[in-house]
């Protein structure tokens, strides 16, 4: 991914207002990693494929696309990351590959609805309600017109819910529903070491480029880290990067007035989830 790509500007409505389908995504990965697919297929007659309107082809496309599942080119293709869920996991049914998901749409501030929830909604408010989540986007009035603003918002924030309460991302019980107007941060399954550590390099790549070191306290605090992302508490951050100090390229450094993590090599974050896979 170049540097054009990580500067786009940040949507409200990054998957023009439909509700995330893992089912689709399987059907649609299935289809591009297929030997005999060429590049070059397009919504139409990806849609008449799938057995859907070519609006909704177009909105998964780019639903996809914010997953990492289909690379931001003109033509429609798998990522890397998405031919090895295409091999590994192909009906997302890893509780793995959904959190690993959950970090990289979560962790881009172009998804702008769905960064925003997993950084600052659901870690600062813990319970929220719809029209709370909502109201914190209310600093979109300045780039959007009124109308435009609530409209995106209003769709995209059911987009949000709907994925952790009725999809797949349920699986993972990040979120709850309390009552019949509030969500909350639930208890959450286990996150694989090996899943984090694909997390850490994406946050390296992604965010740090330039650093082959990072503290601790960042991977715990910081804006789009695995630590906030997650909702990681420094124990169990912790124990998990104690397992990972045993894999090629990861080290940890907790001695004298050191405590960082150092990622030695370039191995890619896809790459590591397929160390997850063949090691589950």
């Amino acid at each position: 991914m170049d540097a054009s790509q990580l500067q786009e500007e940040p949507r409200l409505l990054f998957g023009r207002g439909y509700y995330v389908d893992f089912n689709q995504f399987a059907h649609l990965l299935t289809t591009v990693t297929k030997e005999d697919f060429k590049e070059g297929l397009n919504s139409s007659s990806l849609a008449d494929i799938l057995g859907i309107a070519t609006a909704k082809a177009e909105g998964l496309v780019y639903l996809a696309r914010g997953f990492d599942l289909l690379k931001r080119s003109k033509v429609i293709c798998a990522t890397e990351l998405g031919k090895l869920i295409a091999k590994y996991d192909p009906f997302f049914d890893d509780t793995g590959t959904l959190w690993f998901l959950h970090y990289v749409v979560s962790s881009e501030p172009r998804q702008l609805v769905w960064n925003r929830f997993a950084n600052n909604i659901a870690p600062q408010m813990r319970s929220f309600t719809l029209q709370q989540f909502r109201a914190t986007f209310t600093d979109q009035g300045e780039n959007h017109s009124a109308y435009s603003a609530n409209r995106h918002v209003a769709k995209e924030t059911l987009t949000v819910i709907d994925a952790y309460i009725n999809k797949n991302f349920a699986r993972l019980a990040y979120l709850r529903t309390e009552d019949d107007a509030h969500y909350a941060l639930s208890y959450r399954e286990a996150i694989p070491p090996l899943v984090l550590g694909a997390s850490i390099v994406r946050y390296r790549d992604r965010h740090r480029p330039s650093d082959t070191a990072i503290s601790v306290l960042d991977l715990l605090t910081t804006p789009n880290s695995p630590g906030v992302i997650f909702q990681l508490s420094e124990a169990n951050l912790r124990t998990a990067l104690e397992q990972l100090k045993l894999q090629p390229g990861f080290s940890l450094e907790s001695r004298a007035d050191l405590d960082q993590i150092r990622l030695t090599d370039n191995t890619p974050d896809y790459t590591w989830m397929e160390r997850y896979y063949a090691n589950k």
